[in-house]
């Protein structure tokens, strides 16, 4: 377990990544940074102590409230005080009954979550620039969100918003047209006919996605992006068989929206994105 010689960014990963959950993670981490993988916390103590390894960055997979024992946790940090430390949840973890006490001088996000919100910072620090994770612990998540760089405005593009909510379409179509985005909503009451759409944004429930395929059936050429309430795996899965070209879970970060939106308009005529499982 040396540490390469690389200009990367050095990453220990820690914890279980074999489930489908932590897929993601598990293939999209090395693009960004020379890995080192072990099992368990205290694995990355012995590690951190007996090779006095640098690392610039921790990544915890929590697959269930209490897996890491808290004092384990804080002996790594002593090991490494400088190292930044991100913690990535599984769904035994979501909802505040089953989080358990936040882990100190942490941050976390859900597994469904990590990718679309911390992506541009790990490009930014394997590009040796300051991410938003850089900033002080102490730092709220506004300050944080202010940090972040928005995509920058695009004009001539339509975004449809297919929903079932109209306040749930307007709120979604005004945070669009901040964006320089033309918008249309398409009401599920009402047949599909608005043509030439660039991007669409389907919101719902897992319970939902029969409507999410006669959408992707109707926009074959058109990428979707999906807005799902807390999905499971199975949900996320689904999703992207039955069309979807990426998956951004509820309750979301607008910064985090307009960056999906922005990458779906630039290389919808590639592959699907990392966010699928598969």
């Amino acid at each position: 377990m040396q540490r390469k010689s690389s200009t990367k960014i050095t990453a220990l990963m820690i914890g279980d990544f074999s489930s489908r959950e932590f897929y993601s993670m598990r293939t999209n981490i090395p693009r960004f940074a020379d890995v080192t993988l072990v099992r368990g916390c205290t694995e990355a103590v012995d590690l951190l102590r007996g090779e006095q390894a640098i690392f610039d960055l921790a990544i915890i997979a929590e697959r269930w409230p209490g897996e890491h024992a808290r004092g384990t946790l804080e002996q790594i940090q002593r090991e490494s005080p400088i190292m930044r430390m991100i913690a990535i949840c599984g769904s035994w973890c979501e909802g505040q009954k089953r989080s358990a006490p936040p882990w100190p001088g942490m941050l976390h996000t859900s597994w469904h979550r990590w990718l679309p919100h911390w992506q541009d910072d790990l490009v930014r620090l394997s590009n040796h620039r300051l991410p938003s994770f850089g900033l002080p612990v102490a730092a709220s998540e506004h300050e944080r969100t202010l940090f972040r760089e928005f995509p920058a405005r695009t004009e001539g593009k339509l975004v449809a918003i297919r929903n079932r909510r109209e306040d749930m379409a307007d709120m979604l179509a005004s945070a669009c047209r901040s964006q320089g985005y033309a918008t249309a909503w398409l009401d599920p009451r009402h047949p599909l006919r608005l043509e030439g759409p660039d991007a669409i944004l389907w919101e719902g429930s897992p319970h939902q996605l029969d409507d999410l395929q006669s959408t992707h059936f109707r926009y074959q050429r058109v990428p979707i992006l999906a807005l799902l309430d807390f999905p499971r795996i199975d949900d996320v899965e689904r999703a992207i068989t039955l069309g979807a070209t990426e998956i951004l879970a509820k309750p979301m970060h607008l910064d985090d929206l307009f960056t999906r939106i922005a990458a779906l308009l630039g290389t919808h005529h590639q592959n699907k994105t990392a966010t699928s499982p598969n």
